[in-house]
């Protein structure tokens, strides 16, 4: 497995659709010496107080949902202020459509996971899809106030358990991921907007992988592995097992957990035969 984390979360996020938000976090864009013509004028409010280990946040925004290449992405260079209930921001951008926009948390403890976006905005008339926008000549500024929740990432609980893998990884492996999602995903955004926690870093060489997942208090109704092949198509992304109801075999599991409490003995059996199906 490569050992370069920031390509393999790119690859993750965007493959079929599901991590769609990932390639955000490694972007950036020279504007060069011409002024963009257009911009976005982002009002953000922010819910409560930001986490302890808050590095920043920054704000995104893809022309294309999911994003096609990396180059494709604009960020803001630095990071909004974190200590303000309102924030006020703008981003210069050309004429053009842009399928969506995020804000990014950074922690100063832990890597960046794609259950880092601290706030998306939805449009619930297409399907929940995020929220799409058009900067032209004849208005070139797109106005938006978005609530941000500092709660959402605010990770007062965890997971733990052992993955087992039914033998050794594939040689194509890029990524293997373990993941914990409010919902089952149904829809490819929701693999964004439903995920409380992931780990792309398993490590081929731990069998069985015990991993820890930091994660917000509440409900957890589905926890998967996941694995991707290298150099496939984006819709190679593949489930190799889940955490299964122990009172009910071949049902996700369910969790609800209370702040400060750890759920142990989450194990998983990850079947590779699976990906040949």
């Amino acid at each position: 497995m490569k050992k370069n984390l920031t390509s393999t979360l790119i690859k993750v996020a965007v493959a079929a659709g599901l991590l769609t938000a990932a390639a955000f976090l490694v972007c950036e864009v020279d504007y060069g010496l011409t002024p963009l013509p257009g911009k976005l004028a982002l009002t953000v409010r922010f819910l409560n107080e930001p986490p302890d280990d808050t590095e920043g946040i920054y704000l995104m925004v893809a022309p294309d949902f999911p994003p096609h290449a990396i180059n494709e992405v604009y960020h803001s260079p630095n990071s909004l202020p974190i200590h303000q209930d309102t924030v006020y921001t703008e981003m210069a951008l050309p004429y053009g459509h842009y399928d969506a926009l995020a804000l990014w948390w950074y922690s100063k403890k832990t890597k960046t996971n794609l259950a880092d976006v601290l706030a998306i905005p939805i449009d619930i008339g297409t399907e929940f899809r995020p929220l799409g926008f058009d900067i032209t000549r004849d208005d070139p500024v797109f106005d938006l106030e978005l609530v941000a929740n500092w709660r959402k990432v605010d990770r007062d609980a965890a997971i733990e358990g052992d993955i087992r893998f039914s033998g050794p990884f594939p040689a194509n492996t890029e990524a293997v991921a373990v993941a914990a999602f409010k919902r089952k995903p149904e829809k490819s955004v929701d693999y964004l907007i439903q995920l409380k926690s992931l780990d792309f870093s398993i490590d081929q060489d731990e069998d069985p992988y015990h991993f820890r997942l930091p994660v917000r208090s509440g409900s957890i109704n589905y926890i998967a592995v996941f694995w991707l092949p290298s150099r496939a198509a984006l819709t190679a992304f593949r489930t190799v097992g889940i955490y299964e109801d122990p009172e009910h075999p071949g049902q996700a599991g369910t969790l609800s957990l209370d702040s400060g409490e750890t759920a142990t003995g989450i194990d998983i059996f990850a079947d590779w035969s699976t990906i040949d199906e």
